[in-house]
């Protein structure tokens, strides 16, 4: 019973090591969402499921409640970096103006990204 148990517990420790649930989430107070939703666009698509990387219409986002917040969750391996941007529509000429503080690198690189 015992041995039972604690190889339920590694086995646990070990699945949650390699992958993480993710929430992207972002507040659209004072913006007019598109027709097309709101969606979320990175090179962590393929390893949530979805068909291609940085396919702009692929992972759309849902509204929380009667808020202005629009998020999804997605499971994705551990311990790698992730770049992305949301996008109001489904195209990218519809995606955000990432902030200069909140992105990858340089050089005029606007994605954000998380690790």
């Amino acid at each position: 019973m015992k041995k039972t148990f604690l190889l339920l517990v590694f086995t646990l420790l070990l699945h949650t090591g390699f992958s993480k649930k993710v929430k992207f989430a972002v507040d659209m107070t004072g913006q007019t969402i598109s027709a097309f939703g709101m969606h979320v666009s990175g090179d962590f698509q393929e390893a949530a499921g979805y068909p291609l990387n940085w396919e702009s219409n692929s992972t759309p986002l849902t509204q929380e409640g009667t808020t202005d917040i629009y998020s999804i969750v997605v499971d994705i391996p551990a311990f790698n970096k992730y770049e992305y941007k949301f996008v109001n529509g489904d195209q990218f000429y519809d995606a955000e103006f990432v902030p200069e503080e909140s992105r990858v690198g340089y050089n005029f690189n606007d994605i954000r990204f998380i690790f």
